[in-house]
């Protein structure tokens, strides 16, 4: 052997290597499994490293009841569905048959519960996985999950929340837990032991789950770790959680969360936290509803504007799904003018069903307010006549050095500006999108944006713009290369 494999440092990066190993097709077992079992046998050095990683991911608990010599037989080579429901659970002695290799896994997919009732011969205190740093629960009941909680765990994903959570003490069992996504399949919300469950966590950095009640948002207010808080409240959901009380809601700092997250949340469980929260360090906003009436808009961005936010967000999306919402003829918005006091902004995306109106005149506005603007997509479903003009365009972009990527409504019929007689070169700008609208002219469109825009890649709406653009690039890469030869043969 050569002395090189004797480093541990050498033989951890080759089987780390070897992990990665794709499988073929209609391969029953992985082929990297097969690969670190045939290391794993090799020799003496090769046998903890190759074990290690042979063990460190299980998507079920059939490899380790497999180590038990009873259970052997009826799980190879292949387990029968239930085949577990008449087995006595296991004995003192086979205990240790089956943590034989239960401290070497680091991440666990648990999707059914039909073999847990073998391991009843464990303490309930005991974690049948010492090392676990990752664990996915999706089992209906949370039961057992005390069976998993390590003390080492990092993540957790839980799929549906029940009363034992609280009993299992999933936050003093598991003080080291950063990661947790909780979700509750439409079944429970703002349930006393959700709260309850969050509350016993310490050292949270993200965290995603249903809408809260005020206690668990003041203890999340307290933790210094707490970086990405996402509630979700699925879209699918019966009926909606409890309203917030917000009597109960205190003014609170989340001092160092950077990203905040609302899907189908309450809009006024949204409103009411942050007007009775600050933001100092937030850098990232989404809010995705079903129905935003830019009359529900406003206020949940003047309550954004307001959470001490102004001088650190940078990243915005908005999004409505409901294709039905309709706001009243002649309703009219200042959804982003609402957003201006928002000077480091980066990245705005605005999919609503109201009308922004965005023209000339307010698209100058927004780029000069945002001078760091790298993304802006603005998208106004209502299909009003398009009042953003090249020339209204290119003027905003000047203002923008460094954006590279624009979505608007673009008026495309009247053409008011002569790329023959324009010096600009915006070679930034990577993406335009242009929403389906009529077009005059495609082949002046394509010379203006080949002229102005010289590293722009077409969206799907500019099929028959982009077939001219295409054109007149083949036309310039033969000058060009007429250029060359011509001087080549002169030299």
């Amino acid at each position: 052997m050569h002395q090189a494999l004797l480093v541990p440092e050498v033989i951890l990066k080759i089987f780390a290597h070897v992990k990665q190993i794709k499988d073929p097709l209609y391969t029953s077992t992985p082929l990297y499994r097969q690969c670190l079992a045939a290391l794993a046998t090799t020799c003496k050095t090769f046998y903890e490293p190759a074990m290690d990683f042979l063990w460190a991911d299980m998507n079920s608990l059939l490899p380790p009841l497999g180590c038990v010599t009873r259970l052997h037989p009826m799980i190879y080579p292949s387990a029968k569905k239930f085949w577990s429901r008449d087995i006595e659970p296991l004995s003192e002695l086979e205990r240790s048959q089956f943590l034989r290799h239960s401290g070497r896994v680091r991440s666990l997919y648990v999707s059914s519960d039909d073999d847990i009732h073998l391991l009843y011969f464990l303490p309930f205190d005991i974690s049948v996985f010492p090392n676990l740093l990752s664990l996915s629960w999706v089992v209906v009941s949370s039961r057992h999950l005390h069976f998993f909680l390590s003390p080492t765990l990092r993540n957790c994903y839980i799929a549906i929340v029940q009363p034992e959570l609280v009993q299992n003490s999933i936050g003093t069992r598991c003080a080291a837990l950063e990661d947790l996504d909780i979700v509750t399949m439409g079944t429970m919300a703002r349930a006393p032991h959700l709260s309850e469950a969050v509350r016993s966590c310490k050292a949270l950095k993200r965290l995603q789950c249903p809408p809260l009640d005020s206690a668990a948002w003041k203890h999340l207010s307290t933790i210094p770790t707490l970086l990405d808080l996402s509630i979700h409240q699925e879209s699918f959901s019966p009926s909606p959680p409890p309203k917030l009380d917000t009597h109960n809601l205190s003014f609170v700092t989340f001092l160092n969360v950077t990203t905040l997250r609302f899907c189908y949340a309450p809009i006024a469980d949204i409103i009411a936290v942050m007007q009775h929260s600050e933001f100092p360090s937030l850098k990232e906003f989404e809010f995705i509803t079903h129905r935003l009436p830019g009359a529900e808009l406003l206020p949940v961005l003047r309550a954004l504007s307001q959470c001490k936010a102004c001088h650190t967000l940078e990243n915005i999306a908005i999004s409505d799904d409901d294709p039905e919402v309709e706001e009243p003829p002649g309703n009219s918005f200042s959804v982003v003018r609402e957003l201006l006091c928002f000077t480091q902004l980066r990245s705005l995306r605005l999919f609503i069903h109201c009308s922004i109106n965005l023209d000339n005149d307010l698209l100058l506005e927004v780029v000069s307010s945002w001078p760091q603007l790298r993304t802006l997509s603005l998208y106004d479903t209502r299909h009003l006549s398009p009042k953003v003009t090249f020339r209204g365009l290119f003027a905003a972009l000047r203002r923008c050095p460094q954006l590279h990527a624009l979505n608007i409504e673009l008026d495309l019929v009247n053409i008011d500006i002569d790329p023959k007689a324009e010096s600009f070169q915006h070679t930034s700008l990577i993406t335009l999108g242009v929403h389906d609208c009529p077009a005059a002219d495609d082949e002046a469109i394509a010379r203006i944006i080949f002229a102005m825009l010289p590293n722009v890649r077409f969206a799907s709406t500019w099929s028959r713009i982009s077939q001219h653009h295409e054109s007149l690039q083949a036309s310039s890469n033969l000058q060009d290369g007429g250029a060359v030869t011509d001087t080549s043969e002169e030299a």
